[in-house]
């Protein structure tokens, strides 16, 4: 019993309704153990006995036993406040069941909110890359499967390298300069590339030509222009702005 009161559940909202009333029937395969679990959660509804169960035989076959603690722990912690700690521990745990399925799918889901957000961002560039920070918790654990990671890479990357394209142009290559030297550097065939490489070359020229200043002033800019546009590397813009605050 201290081993089922330990592994209750992953969540601290109230625990989902018990189950329907059905006759018990522990049939002659049952281990007693088991068995007991199962009368506790009929007669009581009472989960934690048989998630302890599950949780000390994870090598047992146990079949639907694991599915109904599975989907009590989703549902736990899918309520208005989602438990993303607790979705994500479902996740890991039962991952063959309907119930870490399902909690994947909404991590899945929240991983994605997070892309879109963050456009532009590193956690983006991260995903173009082929990288999978978009989708670890704050502990750096993987909380989706290696197959829904490529699916995920080859139906929204598209999206996003257009959102990435739209996002840049629309600031001008400016305060984003460093992502526009990264879309010329990683996607240097793609449709919007030629627009990306206009308005990096129209940033540099009105950097090295502010029209406001002149004399000292306008020779400084375009020597840190001279100097800092051969160094720009993909996502790297910091060698302007210092040099031309010195101006």
């Amino acid at each position: 019993m201290v081993l089922a009161a330990a592994v209750l559940t992953a969540c601290a909202s109230s625990p989902p309704p018990g189950p329907p009333s059905a006759p018990r029937r522990a049939g002659p395969e049952l281990p007693p153990a088991l068995a007991e679990a199962i009368a506790v959660w009929h007669d009581d509804g009472d989960l934690g006995p048989l998630a302890g169960y599950v949780a000390a035989h994870p090598d047992e076959e146990l079949g639907v036993w694991r599915e109904v603690v599975a989907l009590h722990r989703y549902e736990a912690c899918a309520a208005a406040q989602p438990d993303r700690e607790g979705l994500r521990t479902v996740a890991r745990e039962f991952p063959d069941t309907v119930g870490g399925h399902i909690a994947a799918v909404t991590l899945f889901g929240d991983g994605l909110g997070r892309l879109h957000a963050e456009v532009p961002g590193p956690l983006v560039i991260d995903f173009l890359e082929g990288g999978d920070a978009w989708a670890r918790d704050e502990q750096g654990a993987a909380t989706i499967g290696a197959a829904d990671l490529e699916r995920a890479r080859e139906q929204y990357a598209p999206g996003l390298r257009r959102q990435l394209a739209e996002a840049v142009l629309a600031e001008g290559c400016d305060a984003t300069m460093g992502y526009c030297n990264w879309w010329l550097s990683r996607q240097a065939d793609a449709p919007q590339s030629s627009a990306v490489a206009a308005a990096v070359a129209d940033t540099w020229s009105r950097r090295a030509h502010p029209s406001w200043q002149g004399g000292d002033h306008a020779r400084c800019a375009a020597r840190c222009v001279k100097r800092c546009r051969p160094r720009a590397a993909p996502l790297d813009d910091s060698c302007f702005a210092p040099c031309y605050a010195r101006c």
